[in-house]
């Protein structure tokens, strides 16, 4: 029988902390099993994610992983403003405005001292047993996935010694990442960051980007390594319809995940102040209920906005009954972070909404990557952050199709396939193989 390839998957985020940048690596590793893959993990014995959940997937429950010691200053790095979401694992300090002294020095040394990121001391512990873990298991190629940009140097490292081909990929940029338009480096430490960045892009032997524009202009050596795979969606996550789903006693909005300060919604929520003063009976008849973790200013905002809205905030809800959920809403929010890389943004979030059956609300750049798959897959629409005028029609439609009680599931065309994760992970096996052969 013909030996199967292997990959060393160097993954800082892995099951049970299964925040969402355990997604996509997971369902890379899930798919390329089923294309005949052998893989082994290398990860932490622990991770700073807040959210936990254990796999459901045998593919996922029975792969085999390695998990290293780490030590990671978070004390030195939380809030002193302290609320539960508020620590330098969570990008929002960045945006804090209400940062105490001990909260204002955190972000100075994560931005500063702390190079390329706040687990840059994982590295110890994980380059020593991943030199054991190649030693023992012989993989044919490493894989490493950032955020944080950590786990590629640990790759790095492990290629160099070890002689065997890289692929580097990842789910956000590195010195371009959106929080740092809010709280700069400094020139040194931007030095820095670019110099490693650097380094790990021309050592890859390859490179995977969600999207395009995550890099500043680099030579045609590094460029012509990249390619493009976007986020998807899991099919194993749609539950064919055996009837429309009951009816919500009031028209309801929902959101999962965080929603950051620099995501601030500005058009839906004075859409939602305009239906308050103009159609109070309308209402009466709508709900917004949030998932997640939400910013306290734009929490502040939304309970004063709403009166005859029903407002409610919940925390995180685990992943299968988010899923659950999804095809129950009348609309979903969507809401894209305000910076200079925002149109490049593109979340596991858009790929989970798609494939619900429920509508969509996109707030955020519409000549972006996020409005691009919304609009060609029929969705929903996407709005500019001031467009409250869209907003507030887009509103009124959803409610009055919601009272005619006739909202159909949106068709899973073909566009919707190519983002299937069987279709992003042949796009990854063929890579792989291209790498090792």
């Amino acid at each position: 029988m013909e030996k199967k390839p292997k990959v060393l998957v160097v993954s800082y985020y892995w099951y049970p902390y299964a925040g969402v940048g355990t997604y996509r690596v997971s369902r890379f590793v899930k798919y390329l099993q089923r294309l005949g893959w052998d893989i082994v993990i290398l990860t932490a014995k622990k991770s700073s994610s807040g959210y936990i959940e254990d796999p459901h997937d045998p593919l996922l429950v029975n792969v085999k992983v390695y998990r290293s010691s780490i030590f990671e200053p978070i004390h030195l790095l939380s809030n002193s403003n302290s609320s539960k979401t508020s620590s330098t694992h969570n990008p929002s300090i960045f945006y804090s405005k209400n940062k105490g002294l001990l909260a204002k020095i955190a972000v100075w040394m994560r931005l500063n001292i702390l190079i390329p990121d706040a687990k840059l001391t994982w590295k110890w512990f994980a380059v020593p047993l991943g030199k054991k873990v190649i030693k023992q298991e012989a993989p044919d190629i490493i894989f490493s996935t950032s955020p944080p940009p950590t786990t590629h140097r640990i790759a790095q490292q492990l290629a160099t010694w070890s002689k065997i081909p890289w692929l580097a990929d990842f789910r956000d940029p590195w010195t371009n990442i959106y929080y740092y338009d809010e709280a700069p480096l400094s020139p040194l430490a931007q030095k820095k960051n670019k110099q490693l960045e650097k380094k790990v892009l021309q050592s890859a032997d390859k490179i995977t980007v969600v999207n395009h524009g995550f890099f500043d202009k680099m030579p045609d050596s590094i460029d012509s390594k990249i390619q493009r795979i976007t986020n998807g969606f899991d099919p194993d996550h749609i539950k064919p319809e055996k009837s429309k789903p009951e009816r919500n006693k009031q028209f309801t909005i929902r959101y999962f995940g965080n929603l950051k300060i620099n995501q601030y919604p500005n058009a839906f929520l004075e859409a939602l102040s305009q239906i308050e003063k103009e159609s109070p009976k309308i209402a009466c008849r709508m709900r917004f209920e949030f998932f997640g973790s939400l910013d306290s200013t734009i929490e502040a905002d939304l309970e004063s906005t709403c009166n005859k809205i029903s407002f409610e905030k919940n925390a995180f809800i685990q992943h299968s009954s988010m899923m659950g959920l999804l095809p129950k809403s009348d609309l979903l929010l969507l809401s894209i972070g305000n910076s200079k890389n925002s149109s490049y943004a593109l979340s596991t979030k858009v790929f989970e909404y798609m494939i619900s059956g429920s509508k969509v609300l996109g707030i955020g750049p519409i000549q972006g990557a996020a409005a691009e798959i919304v609009n060609t897959t029929g969705i929903g629409e996407f709005f500019e952050r001031a467009d409250m005028n869209g907003v507030y029609t887009y509103l009124i439609e959803c409610f009055k199709e919601y009272e005619r009680d006739n909202q159909a599931l949106n068709e899973r065309n073909l566009a919707m396939n190519k983002y299937s994760f069987i279709q992003l992970s042949k796009q990854l096996d063929s890579i792989l193989k291209e790498l090792i052969h």
